[in-house]
C-alpha cells in the first residue's frame, strides 16, 4: 500500500471509528432520556389527570347532593302514586337549575326496601318496573355509598367483552353499552335518589391525557369496573385476563409501573403505565378510584430516533468534513514524497539532470537536499564508471535476479553482433551466444551454475564475435546478494583474451619446438613418445621409435660452414617428416640426431620407413651456396609391444642399435632383436643383439645403402 492510501486509510479511521463510537453511546443515551422524559410526562400527566378528574367527580357528587336535597324530593310521597308526568316534573324542576359542566342524563326515587323504581324521568317508566334485570342493576348501585360515584354497569353488560354489544340497556332503552356513564346515589328516608351523569366530560379529559399520540387514559372503579377509550366493562367476568391483571396491578399503589397492557387477549404490545390513587371525595376516607396513564414504550424510542436522526447526520456531515480535511491534508504532506518518487523514476528512466525543486526548509527539504546531493554523487559516479568502460575492450553486464533481466554495457556492440529483442535473460546474449563446439557443453554447465548461486569464479570460452570467428574470452563474475542472503543481482565482466590466448598458444609450439628444424625439441619427442607407449593396449599395435643420427656431420660445418651445417640438419628434418607424415611424430634429439615415433608398424614396417628415409638423404639437396649435397644417416629401430616401458629407456635401445651401426660402417638401419624386447633391457647391448639390414636370428655384417635393396628383398 502507498504511503498516501496508507496515512487516509489510517485517518479516516481516526475520524469514522469514535463518529460511529460516539453515534452509538448518543443514540443509547439518547434513548435512556427519552424514556426518562417519556415516564417523567406520564407519571406528570396521572398525576394531573387524577387531580382534574377527582374535582369532577367532586362536583357530580355535590350536583347528586343538591338534587337529593331538592324540596320536591324531599317531600316526594310514593302513596300519592306519582305518575311519569309528575316524575318528569320533578326532573325539569331540578334541570333548570343543573350545572351544565355536569350533564345529567337521569334521575331514579328507588323504593329502599325492594329496590324497585318508584319514578323516574325515563318515559317508558312503566315497563321499567317489570324487568328483573333493571332490579337487580339498581340492587348493586344502591349498595354502594351515599355520593361516592360509580361506573353505571347493568348486570346484561357483564359479558360486554364477549361481544354481545346490541342488548338494549334496561335504564336507557335504545342505547348500547358504548354508552358510558356514571353513577351517584344519596339515602333520602325510605328511598334512594339515583343520579345519572352522561360521559362527556370524561371523554374530553381521556383527549387532553394524550401525549406523544399514543397515551390511553384509564379509570378504574371501586367495583373494579374499567374505562379505557370510552369503554366501560366490567372485571368480573374472570375470561378478561388482561383487564383482571391491569386492574389488580394497577390497584397496588400510588405511580405503579405496569408493562405489556394491550387492553384485549389478542396480543401484548410493550407498555408503560403510571397510576395514581384518586382521593376520596368524602373528607378522612381512602380513596377508591385509581387513574392509569397507558404509553407504549417504542413511541418513546421514536421521539428520540427523530432527534438521533439529526444527531447522527451532524455527525455524519462533521465526519464527511473531518475526512475531507484529512484527505487534503495527505495530499499535502505527501506532495514531498511524490516528488522524489517522480524524480527517482526520471533518474531511472536516464534522466540525470532530474533534480527535487527544495522549497521547504523543514524535515522534507533535508531529505531533497540530501537526495539530490546523492543523486549528484550517483551521476558523477556512472559518469566516471561509463567513461572507464568505454575506455576499456572489457564488456560489463548485470543480472538482475529480481527482475531476471540482463544488460549489457555499451561496447559489447563493438565485439558481438546480437541484438536482444528484451531484456529478459531468455533473449539475453548470455543465452543465445554462439559458442566453439568443444566449449559449449561447458559453458552451459557453467551458467546453469552461475543461475543456481553456485560458487563460480570464471572460465574461459570460445565465442562468435561480429566478424563470425571463434575468440577466446574470460567470463568472471561477482555475486550480489540481499540482506536475507538471496541473490539479488551478478555483475560480470567479459575479457577478450584471445591475442593472449594466441600468444600462449605460440610461446607453448615455441617451448615445444625445435627452433631451426621446425621438429618437437627433445622434451616434447618424450612426451608423445609417452603418450604413444600409453594408447598401445587401447589400439591394440605396436609402435617403433627410430633413432636417426646424421654421419659425418662435422664435415659440412668443417668443409662448407655452420649455415650449410644447419640447411642439412633442416633438410634431414623436412625429409624425415615427409615419410612419417600422417602416421608418426619427428624431434630433434639434440645436435644431429633426431627421433621419429611410427604408429600401427603393422601397416607402416618400420624397416620399410628406414629405407625411405636413408633413400631421401641420399637424394641430397643444393645448399645456399649451389653445393649439391648427399646426406647419409645410422638409424637404429626398438619395437614396443607393451606399456610397461618407460619412454628413455625404449629410446635408449633405439640408440644403442644406431650406434651398433655406426661401427658396423653407418649409413644403414639396425633393429634390436625381438628377444631382446621381451626381456628386460641390459645395461650392455652385444652385437648379437642387434640385426643389421636382415631378419635372421643372426649377427648380420654391416649393411650399407648399395646393398638395402637385397636386404629388403630378403626380408620379403
Amino acid at each position: 500500500m502507498k504511503i498516501k492510501s496508507l496515512l487516509i486509510t489510517v485517518l479516516a479511521c481516526f475520524v469514522i471509528i469514535p463518529s460511529v463510537v460516539f453515534a452509538c453511546i448518543a443514540n443509547v443515551e439518547m434513548n435512556k432520556l427519552a424514556m426518562k422524559n417519556y415516564k417523567q410526562t406520564a407519571q406528570s400527566m396521572a398525576e394531573n389527570q387524577t387531580y382534574n378528574i377527582s374535582e369532577y367527580f367532586r362536583i357530580i357528587s355535590a350536583s347528586a347532593k343538591q338534587i337529593a336535597d331538592n324540596p320536591d324530593i324531599l317531600s316526594f310521597d310514593k302513596e300519592k302514586n306519582p305518575t311519569t308526568t309528575d316524575a318528569l316534573a320533578i326532573y325539569s324542576n331540578i334541570a333548570s337549575a343543573d350545572n351544565p359542566n355536569v350533564r345529567i342524563d337521569r334521575i331514579m326515587i328507588v323504593n329502599k326496601s325492594d329496590f324497585r323504581p318508584v319514578v323516574g324521568t325515563n318515559k317508558d317508566f312503566n315497563d321499567l318496573t317489570r324487568d328483573d334485570v333493571l332490579y337487580g342493576t339498581l340492587k348493586n348501585i344502591c349498595a354502594r355509598k351515599d355520593g361516592e360515584v360509580t361506573f353505571y354497569t347493568p348486570d346484561v353488560y357483564t359479558n360486554f367483552n364477549e361481544g354481545d354489544k346490541e342488548k338494549n340497556d334496561p335504564l336507557f332503552p335504545g342505547k348500547t353499552g358504548n354508552s358510558l356513564r356514571l353513577v351517584v346515589k344519596y339515602t333520602v328516608g325510605d328511598y334512594y335518589i339515583v343520579t345519572f351523569f352522561n360521559n362527556t366530560a370524561l371523554k374530553s379529559f381521556a383527549t387532553s391525557s394524550q401525549f406523544a399520540n399514543n397515551s390511553k387514559l384509564v379509570l378504574i372503579d371501586p367495583n373494579g369496573s374499567i374505562m379505557h377509550d370510552s369503554y366501560i366493562g366490567n372485571t368480573s367476568d374472570k375470561k378478561n385476563s388482561a383487564y383482571l391483571k391491569f386492574t389488580e396491578n394497577a390497584q397496588t399503589g400510588s405511580a405503579v409501573e405496569v408493562d405489556n397492557f394491550k387492553g384485549t387477549d389478542s396480543g401484548v404490545i410493550p407498555t408503560i403505565s403510571f397510576t395514581s390513587k384518586m382521593p376520596t371525595i368524602n373528607e378522612g376516607e381512602e380513596g377508591n378510584w385509581t387513574l392509569a396513564i397507558i404509553a407504549e414504550t417504542d413511541k418513546a424510542y421514536t421521539l428520540s430516533g427523530e432527534a438521533m436522526g439529526a444527531i447522527v447526520g451532524m455527525i455524519v456531515l462533521v465526519a464527511i468534513i473531518f475526512t475531507a480535511g484529512a484527505i487534503a491534508l495527505v495530499f499535502i504532506i505527501t506532495k514531498p514524497i511524490k516528488a522524489i518518487e517522480e524524480t527517482l523514476v526520471k533518474v531511472h528512466r536516464g534522466d540525470h539532470e532530474a533534480r527535487i525543486n527544495v522549497i521547504a526548509n523543514n524535515e522534507y527539504g533535508q531529505i531533497a537536499r540530501t537526495f539530490n546531493d546523492l543523486i549528484d554523487d550517483i551521476v558523477v559516479s556512472e559518469g566516471r564508471y561509463r567513461t572507464i568502460i568505454e575506455m576499456s575492450d572489457n564488456i560489463i553486464f548485470e543480472w538482475n535476479f529480481k527482475s531476471n533481466d540482463v544488460f549489457f554495457s555499451n561496447n559489447f556492440n563493438k565485439k558481438f553482433s546480437y541484438r536482444a529483442p528484451s531484456d529478459h535473460f531468455g533473449d539475453s546474449f548470455l543465452l543465445k551466444v554462439k559458442v566453439h563446439p568443444e566449449d559449449n557443453d561447458r559453458y552451459h554447465k557453467d551458467l546453469e551454475k552461475l543461475s543456481k548461486g553456485e560458487e563460480f569464479e570464471g572460465n574461459e570460452y570460445r565465442w562468435k564475435n561480429i566478424y563470425g570467428d571463434y575468440i577466446w574470452i574470460l567470463l568472471r563474475t561477482a555475486t550480489i546478494r540481499d540482506r536475507d542472503g538471496n541473490i539479488a543481482k551478478i555483475v560480470g565482466v567479459i575479457v577478450d583474451i584471445d591475442r593472449a590466448k594466441k600468444s600462449e598458444k605460440l610461446l607453448t609450439e615455441r617451448a615445444s619446438y625445435d627452433s631451426l628444424t621446425g621438429l618437437y625439441n627433445r622434451e616434447s619427442i618424450e612426451r608423445t613418445i609417452d603418450n604413444e607407449i600409453e594408447l598401445i593396449n587401447v589400439r591394440k599395435s605396436e609402435v617403433a621409435i627410430l633413432f636417426i643420427d646424421v654421419d659425418d656431420f662435422k664435415i659440412y660445418n668443417d668443409k662448407y660452414s655452420h649455415a650449410t651445417g644447419d640447411q642439412v640438419l633442416k633438410f634431414v628434418a623436412n625429409t624425415i617428416n615427409f615419410v612419417i607424415k600422417g602416421f608418426g611424430t619427428a624431434g630433434r634429439y639434440g645436435g644431429d640426431e633426431f627421433v621419429a615415433c611410427v604408429r600401427n608398424i603393422e601397416t607402416n614396417e618400420p624397416t620399410r620407413v628406414a629405407r625411405d628415409i636413408l633413400s631421401g638423404l641420399k637424394e641430397g639437396f643444393t645448399s645456399d651456396n649451389g653445393d649439391k649435397l648427399s646426406v647419409n644417416a645410422s638409424i637404429g629401430i626398438s619395437i614396443i609391444k607393451d606399456s610397461s616401458m618407460p619412454v628413455d629407456e625404449i629410446i635408449g635401445m633405439a640408440d644403442d642399435a644406431m650406434y651398433k651401426i655406426k661401427k658396423n660402417g653407418k649409413s644403414n638401419f639396425g633393429i634390436l632383436n625381438k628377444e631382446m624386447v621381451e626381456r628386460p633391457v641390459p645395461d650392455k647391448v652385444d652385437e648379437e643383439d642387434v640385426i643389421g639390414g636382415s631378419d635372421n636370428s643372426n649377427v648380420g655384417d654391416t649393411v650399407t645403402p648399395d646393398t638395402a635393396n637385397d636386404t629388403a628383398e630378403q626380408q620379403q
